[in-house]
């Protein structure tokens, strides 16, 4: 599943072109250590508008849509405590996907479970 092809079954589903390439972020599930899961990085100014992100799995053939609303994260600076250039950096293990926490060590442990829209499955 590419970002283009999550994109347009969200908006499909929505029936509007809601999810755009400015506000949505797209995150591949990446080994991390001894762990397996995405990795967003959403700039602080991506937070002031509505964001969406799409997290793929290729092992099980989904894929999650969340969606952030405007301003509902504030600060994220210091929320989100291991950031980078202006960045929130959170890694959410794809062990448990009903579970999306930033549980890293540094991280902000985070739960953006409260996010979640929908989970998608490849079509065949």
């Amino acid at each position: 599943m590419t970002k283009n092809d999550a994109m347009k079954r969200i908006n499909d589903r929505l029936g509007k072109p809601t999810l755009t390439d400015k506000n949505t972020h797209y995150a591949e599930v990446v080994v991390y250590g001894s762990d397996e899961g995405w990795w967003l990085k959403i700039p602080f100014a991506g937070f002031r508008n509505e964001l969406h992100c799409i997290l793929n799995n290729n092992k099980t053939k989904t894929f999650q849509h969340l969606k952030i609303g405007a301003n509902q994260i504030l600060s994220p600076g210091m929320k989100f405590r291991r950031s980078s250039d202006g960045t929130a950096d959170a890694f959410m293990s794809a062990a448990n996907p009903k579970r999306l926490v930033d549980l890293l060590d540094g991280g902000s442990k985070y739960n953006f479970t409260k996010h979640m829209v929908s989970e998608y499955r490849e079509s065949k």
